[in-house]
């Protein structure tokens, strides 16, 4: 039995990861183009060229965390030792160094591929330590709605906090501003994580894994559920996360109005919020395939309001994406929990633990996701002539906004159609359980 203090000490853990996941989703687009200075095209080859390294990165740390065997565990070292990194590697990420255009484009490269790099070793074992944690479904289910509550939390913290903390280190300067706001947040991302550390335990970390890598990625590769969540990872961060990066251009040229994103930003994370409070009743009752289909159902309508809510005035569109992030409050915890099923069915199928291989597989998606919506929006800028600080053309205006609307509208309408085929149910999942032989 899992006490609430354990809990929390592992929802601590993506309090601590939303600083850096909050800030690529939230401002790094926003920082790059309109703060760092490199045009939206370069900022999109430069998510692309990221995500080519983590197909290598993922799937090692993956491997490394399966077979680690340390006093500490298989999967809390990595909390220990490569959370300062992390935080060091964050704050150079968000600092703006006084080189030449060439200089500054290969310090944009080298300091955010080696923060995705220290991310990655942070975030795949945390990722993975459920499964190692309990074997118990509805533990398995309370760890998962701790770790998004706290990770919504630091997303609340963020979305309201950054800009007023920029211009207050700044006072006008943003590149100051963002340097030292991001240096604190690197304080804060070590600090918590190394509760995390000290607050969990692994207990379930016996059991066989295959010798040749190749054999792990090949049980992973032959089940069909994995490459649907993969999907629905990409679909995800690809298109349905786009109106968080897209809001702080909405307000600044949709709206005129930009200190509105940060109550509009931490109004949509309440929301988020309240979804996974309600989502701890709704998986209790419902199969968690019908959960993710339903509220991507109600995720996509929401977010298409959105689109003619936003000329009628603040009320409208904050309560258009207030819902949406409601619903995705529900969708965020309810992906997870599918995650750890799915490295039970790997197991049950193979005989073999693959528990970091399987989340490294499923987070390289999703970062990958990620990158590919970067690249997007890089390129449908400069497609459509966005010049920072500027006006910007009705073209621009109305790509803005449909990048707050229907874009990803289209991604959840994909997820509900995925959902159809998903074949995990929870009941299938007791029977897969219960045959699978664990060791404590």
């Amino acid at each position: 039995m899992i006490e609430t203090k354990e809990k929390l000490s592992y929802g601590l853990g993506d309090f601590a990861s939303a600083f850096t996941w909050a800030s690529l989703s939230l401002y790094l687009m926003y920082f790059y183009t309109d703060v760092f200075g490199i045009s939206p095209a370069l900022v999109g080859t430069l998510f692309l060229v990221t995500r080519l390294w983590d197909a290598i990165t993922d799937p090692i740390v993956g491997l490394m965390a399966d077979r680690t065997r340390s006093r500490f565990g298989r999967l809390r070292p990595y909390l220990l030792f490569f959370s300062l990194p992390l935080g060091v590697v964050l704050a150079l990420t968000f600092t703006t160094p006084a080189f030449g255009d060439t200089a500054k484009t290969v310090y944009a490269f080298v300091t955010y591929i080696v923060l995705m790099g220290m991310y990655t070793l942070v975030n795949i074992p945390y990722s993975a330590l459920p499964v190692a944690m309990t074997i118990d479904n509805d533990e398995r289910r309370q760890l998962t709605n701790a770790r998004m509550l706290c990770s919504y939390i630091g997303f609340v913290i963020i979305s309201y906090s950054t800009l007023p903390l920029v211009d207050w280190f700044g006072n006008g300067d943003e590149q100051r501003g963002f340097a030292m706001t991001y240096a604190l947040y690197g304080l804060v991302t070590f600090a918590f994580f190394l509760l995390t550390f000290r607050g969990v335990k692994e207990r379930y970390t016996e059991g066989e894994e295959d010798r040749n890598p190749l054999k792990t990625f090949g049980h992973i590769a032959r089940a069909k559920p994995f490459w649907i969540m993969f999907a629905v990872s990409i679909l995800t961060f690809t298109l349905m996360l786009m109106p968080d990066a897209a809001a702080i251009y909405f307000f600044k040229y949709y709206i005129g109005d930009e200190a509105q994103v940060s109550y509009f930003l931490a109004l949509g994370y309440i929301g988020v919020l309240l979804g996974i409070l309600f989502n701890q009743f709704v998986l209790r009752r419902y199969c968690k395939r019908r959960v993710m289909l339903l509220a991507n159902l109600g995720y996509a309508v929401a977010l298409a309001s959105f689109f003619f809510a936003a000329d009628l005035g603040a009320p409208a569109y904050f309560m258009a994406f207030f819902v949406a992030k409601f619903l995705n409050g529900i969708i965020s915890p309810t992906m997870w929990a599918m995650v750890a099923d799915i490295a039970d069915y790997v197991e049950y199928r193979s005989g073999r633990k693959a528990t970091g291989a399987s989340t490294s597989a499923v987070t390289f998606s999703q970062k990958f996701g990620m990158s590919i919506g970067g690249m997007l929006t890089g390129v449908l800028f400069s497609f459509y002539g966005y010049i920072p600080n500027t006006s910007q053309s009705a073209e621009v205006l109305t790509l803005i906004k449909t990048m707050m609307s229907l874009l990803p509208a289209v991604g959840a309408l994909g997820i509900v159609v995925l959902m159809l085929i998903y074949s995990l149910t929870d009941r299938r999942m007791s029977h897969i359980r219960a045959a699978k032989p664990t060791v404590a």
